[in-house]
């Protein structure tokens, strides 16, 4: 019996009938060699997908690359101008500082730790894996630096305004005026011989003379905390100006505030007399510090004028 395995052929034209025969060792090889082929075809058509797929992410990698290096040296650029303005900030800083009298930032301060945080992953890539791995984390420091140094002269800024905000108050509260503008100054302060009592004595503050009548203005602002007679001294007026200054107004004819009020520097707050022991119109003017007589002259300007 013939086992070889044969194919018929029909001609669909001439409808002729053709039989082939094949050994079966040339069968599978045939067939083998047609796997094979479809194999190698289909291994090349991967690789060159692959290859292709390859290609293209490099070339989207590399413009991707040009991208960030654009972006970072714009990046480098702006950190540079920060940089630039604040050396300004921190130059004008040391400018208030020093019309305040206030001492200046030191520079050990202001070289401020870098921290911050690790860069040692950026979207899950090795930053050893990155080429532009100094420009990234120097850019990383500065910008770190910078953020630091913001701070602190932000917090600096913050007390240099409430500084100015004391100073400026502190000045409206000194008694920087003579409370009689145009009055002659007859006795000054320290020793002096008594006008009544024809004895040396320590003279507290000084005596402005003018006539009677003549406006006293409170030398500057702060809250009454006291009126009414005291001893020698007549009708009497003391005034707390706060940090540590206090004034006090004798011999006057008139009194026109009470006590707790507050007055602004400039404010009349009674006319000059002759009460208390005098001989003549004029106002006894005391300046206190800290609980201690000063010298009055020393805390007026005749340069400051109030109508």
């Amino acid at each position: 019996m013939n086992n070889k395995p044969h194919f018929i052929f029909i001609d669909p034209r001439s409808t002729v009938v053709k039989q082939y025969k094949i050994s079966v060792t040339k069968f599978v090889l045939v067939i083998t060699v047609i796997f094979l082929l479809i194999g190698v075809s289909l291994k090349l058509a991967i690789d060159l997908g692959i290859k292709f797929n390859h290609n293209s992410q490099i070339t989207q990698l590399q413009a991707e690359n040009g991208t960030l290096q654009q972006q970072l040296k714009m990046m480098g650029d702006k950190i540079l101008t920060i940089r630039n303005h604040i050396n300004e900030i921190e130059a004008l800083d040391d400018q208030i500082r020093s019309r305040l009298d206030i001492s200046p930032i030191e520079d050990d301060v202001r070289q401020v730790g870098i921290g911050g945080s690790d860069l040692s992953k950026i979207s899950g890539i090795a930053i050893e894996d990155l080429k532009l791995q100094s420009v990234i984390l120097n850019n990383q420091s500065t910008l770190s630096r910078l953020e630091r140094e913001i701070k602190l002269e932000s917090e600096s800024f913050q007390k240099l305004l409430s500084t100015m905000d004391r100073k400026e108050d502190s000045l409206q509260y000194l008694p920087a005026i003579k409370p009689v503008l145009n009055g002659r100054i007859t006795d000054g302060f320290g020793k002096r011989r008594h006008p009544i009592y024809k004895r040396i004595t320590e003279h507290y503050g000084i005596d402005i003379a003018a006539n009677r009548g003549t406006p006293v203005l409170a030398s500057g602002d702060g809250y009454i905390t006291f009126t009414g007679t005291n001893g020698g001294y007549g009708n009497f007026i003391s005034l707390n100006h706060k940090y540590g200054f206090e004034t006090k107004y004798g011999h006057l004819q008139k009194i026109y505030v009470r006590r707790g009020q507050f007055v602004k520097r400039g404010d009349k707050i009674g006319e000059v007399g002759n009460s208390g022991i005098s001989t003549a119109p004029h106002l006894h003017y005391e300046v206190h510090y800290r609980g201690k007589c000063v010298n009055p002259s020393d805390y007026y300007f005749n340069d400051i004028e109030f109508e």
